[in-house]
């Protein structure tokens, strides 16, 4: 029943509990009108931001003891009495659920249930341990919600109108150029790909006669004002569209290509109410789950590139927005997989821009979240590795994407002028000065000692000469056995046996380094002899080829260029490949390998070796390889246990693994 101006309101507590009751019950919902009015102020936005930058496990994991099952965490309910873990936590998905008594929730569902705490003082306890501040009290919200909701609905609009003009007579050019790119109508009815007829006021006017206001066009940036006071324009013409989605995938801006001369080649729309472009991800909705399941998410340069994956086959691509990718982006990847693969052009802008993204990846590292770089072949995008080499091409590329401190080691080497002992003393400084934005100390140390030893290989000496320095000390603590040198103890400043030639550490160290540095060459040298004598067996070991791991500079670029031969359209036949090599200047070490000193190791590295015997050989030097890696992985994985808290259980089963390998394939 209404109640007029004049009525007095009377509490339903009243006939229960008395005045006193009423007078109580009053007070409280006065509260939660006045909290609800607050409530409304906090913007979407900020709620998002928070749970872009807090894992739920973390949250919850600091009240509740979670234990890891596959991609979830279990504990059991803090809301009824169980002994069998019914509590789900998932990261990906963002929400808690217990499947004994039905709880469900968000972070601050959580906060609020768990703690008994309001929904703002749940808000701001996330938003503290997130590192945001409150956003200030906004009586204008609910009018900017209501404002953001009309944005979208225009941009669905216009998804719609585009689509439309893609198969209408004006789209021609736009589905021929479709085609030539191979596109299929299932990839463009998946992507929402659209075109905008090359006139001045097209989508202004047909959305203005579905009754759009102009200003919410204008707003949407879907349409400009000129300054010369005529009626608004189109803000994209002649162009084939590209939806752009938020996090829920709706529509918030449009990617617009164009299809004949013309700058710039691609348009984004600005920033909006609705879009902020360093804080989306392209296609992030359609590849969430996908990256979810496999552990796998691609980043790849543009929309372009993550729709030709897709339509392959690898749907896991994103792709930023005209922009670097930002702390915001490297979170929202994070959610994901804790390992994203940035895989970028090989041309020196896409080797710039995957550099700035380890840059600001560094800063902002935890234990078990990283970022892997995968470079392309130059002058080739994805599309194009995909045309030429298929799936296998790109799994190719994949298969030797580098860690980030890889990727760091490999950028810094190419900047040096020399090898001189000023060069070298500059590039450690460059180093250990990207190593102090790392803010956790074991994490830094851990990435120091990998640092230490791809020094160590290239140069022969670790970068602090004195032993015993306060760093040089806190890196070897991490340190495991260097590759590719003989098993054995390890004594820093000591020395380690070799029993073919009786070299040790100790006396000259700078002759012993070296010494110690061509043996750990010598396999990957004789390795390659075989390959290059007997390059028909390149196809059987291209995919060992391209998982070894490698920290000489020179031989990881003659390892680099066989896998090319063999996905390019190189014949695989010694003349040929050798043509293929000395066109990437690598004369040098093909003189060096084909000489007699390294076949004196191997009979079977000779052109005249019987493929059996070239394939035994190969087999041994791979399994040797294998056991490296795995007797390394144990060692850090021993040393680095409190960073990285793996459990020993995974520590014996790493131990069987080596141990396995040594008891059935004999070591290099």
């Amino acid at each position: 029943m209404a109640t007029s101006a004049g009525q007095r309101r009377v509490c339903r507590a009243a006939p229960q509990g008395g005045w006193a009751a009423s007078r109580k019950c009053c007070l409280a919902g006065k509260r939660r009108r006045t909290e609800s009015r607050t409530v409304a102020t906090i913007p979407p936005a900020f709620l998002d931001e928070i749970r872009n930058r807090l894992d739920l496990s973390d949250v919850v994991g600091t009240r509740v003891k979670l234990q890891r099952k596959g991609r979830e965490w279990t504990a059991c309910c803090p809301f009824h009495n169980e002994k069998t873990p019914s509590f789900y936590v998932n990261n990906e998905k963002g929400f808690y659920h217990c499947f004994g008594c039905g709880e469900h929730g968000d972070h601050i569902g959580f906060v609020m249930n768990h703690d008994g705490q309001s929904f703002l003082d749940a808000v701001e306890t996330l938003a503290s341990q997130a590192g945001l501040d409150m956003p200030k009290a906004d009586p204008d919200a609910a009018r900017k919600a209501e404002r953001a909701k009309g944005l979208k609905e225009a941009m669905e609009a216009a998804v719609r109108a585009y689509q439309e003009a893609l198969f209408a007579p004006e789209g021609a050019e736009a589905r021929t150029y479709i085609e030539k790119r191979g596109l299929t109508p299932e990839t463009m009815q998946r992507f929402q790909v659209g075109y905008a007829p090359d006139s001045r006021d097209w989508l202004f006017r047909k959305l203005m006669a579905q009754g759009f206001d102009a200003r919410v066009l204008i707003e949407a940036a879907l349409a400009k004002v000129p300054d010369d006071g005529r009626d608004p324009y189109d803000m994209f013409r002649g162009r084939l569209m590209f939806p752009i989605w938020d996090r829920q995938g709706n529509p918030v801006a449009f990617g617009g290509r164009i299809l004949g001369e013309g700058e710039p080649k691609y348009l984004n729309s600005p920033d909006t109410p609705i879009f902020q472009k360093g804080q989306l991800l392209y296609a992030h909705h359609l590849a969430r789950k996908v990256a979810h399941d496999r552990g796998e998410i691609l980043v790849v340069e543009g929309y372009m590139d993550a729709i030709a994956l897709a339509q392959a086959g690898v749907p896991n691509a994103v792709a930023p927005l005209g922009t670097a990718l930002t702390e915001d982006h490297l979170r929202l990847l994070w959610k994901m997989v804790p390992a994203p693969i940035v895989c970028l052009d090989g041309d020196n802008a896409g080797q710039r821009a995957a550099r700035r993204t380890a840059e600001r990846a560094l800063p902002l590292l935890t234990a078990g979240k990283t970022v892997r770089f995968a470079t392309l072949p130059e002058g080739q995008d994805p599309d194009d590795l995909l045309r030429h080499g298929g799936l296998r091409g790109l799994q190719t590329v994949l298969s030797q994407a580098e860690g980030l401190s890889a990727s760091l080691w490999r950028w810094e080497r190419l900047v040096m002028a020399g090898n001189g002992a000023e060069q070298r003393a500059a590039l450690w400084a460059r180093i250990s000065a990207q190593l102090k934005t790392v803010s956790d100390p074991s994490l830094s140390a851990a990435i120091e000692a990998e640092m230490v030893q791809r020094f160590e290989a290239s140069f022969g000496h670790h970068p602090y000469r004195k032993s015993g320095g306060q760093q040089w000390e806190r890196a070897r603590q991490y340190q495991g056995q260097q590759h590719g040198q003989s098993r054995g103890p390890m004594t820093w400043g000591g020395s380690r046996p070799f029993a073919k030639t009786g070299v040790g550490l100790g006396g000259n160290d700078r002759v012993s380094a070296l010494d110690t540095r061509s043996l750990a060459r010598r396999p990957y040298e004789v390795l390659f002899a075989a390959l290059l004598n007997h390059p028909g067996l390149l196809e059987l070991y291209g995919e060992s080829l391209a998982t070894l791991t490698m920290h000489d500079v020179e031989l990881a670029q003659f390892r680099d260029a066989l896998i090319q031969a063999l996905f390019g359209e190189v014949t695989l036949d010694t003349a040929h490949l050798r043509d293929h090599l000395s066109e990437r200047g690598l004369d040098s070490v093909v003189e060096r390998l084909t000489g007699s000193e390294i076949q004196l190791h191997a009979g079977f590295a000779k052109p005249g070796a019987l493929k059996d015997e070239v394939i035994e050989g190969l087999e041994t030097l791979f399994a040797g390889f294998t056991h490296r890696d795995m007797q390394h992985e144990l060692e850090v994985s021993k040393t680095a246990l409190p960073a990285y808290a793996v459990t020993d259980e995974e520590l014996h089963a790493l131990h069987l693994r080596a141990k396995a390998y040594t008891d059935t394939k004999p070591s290099s």
